[in-house]
């Protein structure tokens, strides 16, 4: 097995890169509240602002799909965490809604260039004859990225001199961080075709590649994850100040914080699980984490809500462990980078859609019936991706097995 310090130091990068994105996506988790307090927001408005950051980050992946392709992955890394900054910056000034707006925009669009180019540098570092553990690693990196955001939000709301502002600061730093990471990504060589290219850039979509089951059941495994993100950052903290009854925004992010720590150490696990296992077991752990918050909203108990963050930071490492590693093995290492920007793509577009289904419906049904038509959505994600999964070895199964007279038929042929 080869492992070289520059393919160790990638990885390092190219995770903080990962870690950096889920921290941005997460950091007004705990500050929705407070911002719904101070300028009356309802939780439409709330989960609008949410959603916003997703459809920033879609627009972007169909518009720069391929723009690593055309730039290199290290470029476009880069790029990314520019634009997370300039959000965590426009978060710390904004004065009202609109800013806040703008800011999620900047965010959805740093998220939209880093994440895939990122998770492709973390899959072409593997070593020599190593497991496959892309998945793995990517999920552990976003359950640091979320763990921070969750604790530093938390922390800002209940002790910070200014609960709307403070928490940026540390994004902010950390962004910096980040990028001081990425800039030592090695320059990878392209060729004279590449190169022009380049001088001739233009928008380009994503890439899906030839065998699409692979592909489409990993797509499947990370939306149902990225489903199950939605409901957990779009309303947790909403859903325990006003459902559970508790009060204090840090203890809040220490049980939603739960959640994030079980995402990285079953990432631990998921890396030696094979994908189908993967899918299996987080589907099943999905049900469970729905039913348990909605019973825990219906008792008003902190314990279950525990519980809840538990099993439902399991189920999304699993599903999004198996759905990454399905994405970057369905496609050659050339075009990894924009096949793994059309897997977020779709995932994405999911959701965007069960953050503002579940902010309209908690507004105008409240958060329970909102929660249980959120929880059938990501059930039927974690199916789909099985069931995909399940039709591909069906379909290779049921191909026939080369006899030696069809060996020796295609050898005289070839001939």
């Amino acid at each position: 097995m080869v492992f070289t310090w520059a393919q160790r130091g990638s990885r390092w990068a190219a995770a903080s890169a990962v870690a950096l994105a889920l921290w941005a996506s997460a950091a007004p988790t705990l500050i929705y509240p407070a911002y719904a307090s101070a300028w009356h927001l309802t939780t439409a408005v709330t989960t609008t602002v949410f959603a916003v950051y997703p459809v920033a980050l879609i627009g972007t992946l169909l518009l720069l799909g391929g723009f690593a392709e055309t730039v290199g992955t290290r470029n476009a890394i880069l790029a990314g965490l520019g634009f997370l900054g300039l959000g965590a910056l426009t978060f710390l000034l904004a004065p009202n809604l609109a800013l806040l707006l703008v800011g999620r925009a900047l965010m959805g669009i740093g998220v939209g260039l880093s994440l895939g180019p990122a998770t492709s540098v973390i899959a072409s570092a593997r070593p020599d004859g190593a497991r496959d553990r892309t998945g793995a690693i990517t999920a552990g990196a976003s359950a640091v990225g979320l763990i921070t955001a969750l604790l530093v939000g938390g922390a800002s709301v209940q002790f910070g001199p200014s609960p709307l502002h403070t928490g940026y600061v540390a994004l902010l730093a950390g962004a910096v961080v980040a990028l001081l990471a990425a800039w030592y990504l090695p320059r990878a060589a392209r060729s004279d075709a590449a190169r022009s290219d380049a001088a001739r850039w233009r928008p380009r979509r994503p890439s899906v590649p030839q065998d699409r089951r692979p592909f489409l059941a990993g797509a499947l495994g990370i939306s149902a994850a990225y489903a199950l993100g939605a409901i957990f950052l779009g309303v947790g903290a909403q859903f325990a100040r006003d459902t559970v009854r508790s009060d204090d925004a840090f203890v809040n992010g220490l049980v939603l914080a739960i959640s994030a720590a079980a995402i990285g150490a079953v990432a631990l696990l998921a890396g030696r699980l094979g994908a189908s296992s993967g899918l299996r077991l987080g589907a099943l752990a999905a049900v469970s984490a729905r039913a348990l918050m909605i019973t825990a909203g219906a008792a008003h108990s902190m314990p279950l809500l525990v519980l809840y963050s538990l099993v439902g930071g399991a189920g999304y490492s699993l599903l999004f462990s198996a759905g990454v590693t399905l994405v970057t093995r369905s496609a050659p290492a050339e075009h990894r980078a924009a096949t793994t920007s059309a897997a977020y793509l779709i995932a994405y577009l999911v959701q965007a859609a069960v953050a503002l289904g579940v902010g309209a419906l908690g507004t105008a049904q409240g958060l329970q019936t909102a929660l249980i038509a959120g929880s059938a959505t990501v059930v039927a994600l974690a199916l789909a991706a099985l069931l995909t999964l399940r039709a591909r070895a069906t379909s290779r199964d049921a191909l026939p097995t080369p006899t030696p007279h069809d060996n020796l038929m295609k050898a005289s042929s070839s001939r």
